[in-house]
Order: C-alpha cells, then structure tokens, then sequence
C-alpha cells in the first residue's frame, strides 16, 4: 500500500506525532493463517445471505402465481405483541399429520370480526410456506406485512447485505492463501521514514466506546531495493515494534506480500546486527 505523505517533525522519542493512521486499510497486516480463516467463515456468511435472498425471491414469484395451500383452523383466542402493537390471533391449524398453533398479527379491524372458537382456514404460501391470509365466514382477511409473493423487500435487502459483506472477506482469504504460499521467501531492506499511531491523535473519549476503540501502529518504509517498484511503503505493526524501532534505522523485513503481515525484522547496522521476530 502506497503513502505518498512526507513524514513530519519527530518528538523526543524519534516517533512522529502528527501522522494519521487511516482505522480502514486494504491490507491489515494481518497473520495469513488468521486472515484465511476470518475471510473465508465471512465469505461463506455473505454467499449464505446472498443464496437464501436469491431463493426466497424466486419462490416468493413463483408463490404469487400459484394458488395457495388452505389448512382449516379454530381460532382459540388472543395475544399481544410489544413490538408491532397489533392483536395477534391465536389459531390451532390442522396440518396432514399435525397440529401446530400459530399467533399472526392481524388488524384492529379484523380482529372484531374474528371469534374465538369460531372456524377458519388459514392460507399458506404452497413454497415458502408461510401463511398470508385467514378466511372466515365468506371474508378472507388478509394478514399485515404478508403477501402470496412473500417478502420481497426483505429477500432483496438480504441479498444486497450479503452482497456488501461478501466481497471484502473473499480478497482477504485469497490473499492469505497466497501468502501462505509465499510464507518467508519475500524480504525487503528498507529505511524507515516514520513510525506512525493513531493514539498520538485522538483525544480520550469516556463512555463503552473508549475500550472498544484500540490504537493502530504503523510504520512507512522506504526501500532501498531497486529492484522494489513502490517509492513508499506502510506495514502495520505491533505496539512494541512502534516503541522498540526507530526512524532512519535500516531495517530488513520478511513479509507477506498481499497482506503486509511483517514476520521478521532485522535492525541493519555497518557494525553488527541485532534481530527480533514478530508474529
């Protein structure tokens, strides 16, 4: 990941103070065996949303062409519901080979009109079976929020949901699969221009957010390869990298290429040579 910023001024401790750590990063430095297993468990959380709108959709079309399953039902009485603020009719539904009971919301209206102990026939939807409508007397009464055709709204918005949550987790296990490929055979020499933390800028804020919201570090390095096509380049780091390192220091990393997880880093001096892993 390229950063064209030039370092500013450093403090005391050689760190820079005024350098933004963006929170969102294209490559997160994170361990590749990790990442595939983040990336991978989201991908398949995403394809889930994506597969479950898709089908609920074209059965919710196919339902409203199609004449509905009717169940004879009683109606047993009444509840409530906190959440819709709408009567729900209590019904005992006679289904092949089963009793179950049901509580759908119906209207204020309606539910004048439906007695307890009084018969009716429930309709189910004949796929997604769900049911959308409650015939009484010579009145079918159609149930709020529900139609033969099922949720539309709801199989679209689940299918753009796992549209958004799919895509990222996908890049982010095939890049760790291929770093896991590459484990170890890509070293850098570099120098590192500015050491970088999102802690330096952000003013304490009280509340449960506080906790929550951790620090980033980073460093920007800038290689001496010529070999290396970027002019800059940034790693996230660990906390004790950010203390322990230092810029102008000639450093030599080994690292994974897609995700910019740093496995080892070598402090490069004319004299000796002082080694640390990180992991």
């Amino acid at each position: 990941m390229k950063n064209h910023k030039n370092p500013g001024s450093l403090d005391h401790n050689g760190q820079e103070p005024t350098a933004e750590v963006s929170k969102w990063r294209w490559r997160p430095g994170m361990n590749p065996r990790f990442a595939l297993a983040v990336g991978v468990v989201f991908s398949f959380v995403g394809l889930l949303f994506i597969l479950l709108g898709l089908v609920s959709l074209i059965a919710g079309i196919q339902d409203s062409r199609s004449t509905p399953i009717k169940y004879p039902g009683v109606i047993t009485g009444y509840t409530t519901n906190i959440f819709d603020n709408l009567p729900h009719v209590v019904i005992r539904v006679e289904k092949p080979g089963s009793t179950i009971t049901i509580a759908p919301a119906v209207s204020r209206t309606d539910a004048q009109s439906l007695h307890a102990g009084e018969t009716v026939v429930v309709y189910y939807s004949q796929r997604l079976d769900f049911p959308y409508a409650i015939e009484g007397g010579s009145h079918v009464y159609l149930l709020p929020g529900t139609s033969s055709s099922g949720n539309l709204f709801g199989s679209i918005a689940l299918m753009l949901l796992g549209l958004i949550i799919f895509p990222y987790p996908a890049f982010l296990a095939s890049w760790a699969w291929r770093d896991l490929q590459a484990q170890g055979e890509n070293k850098m020499t570099a120098r590192i221009l500015a050491l970088c933390s999102s802690k330096l800028n952000r003013a304490p804020q009280p509340g449960i957010t506080s906790p929550i919201s951790r620090p980033t570090y980073s460093m920007i390095l800038e290689p001496v390869d010529a070999s290396f096509s970027q002019d800059m380049v940034t790693f996230p780091i660990k906390e004790e990298m950010y203390h322990e390192l230092r810029p102008k220091t000639l450093v030599e990393i080994t690292y994974s290429p897609h995700l910019h997880h740093i496995y080892f880093v070598k402090q490069v001096d004319e004299n000796h040579s002082q080694s640390a892993e990180y992991d």
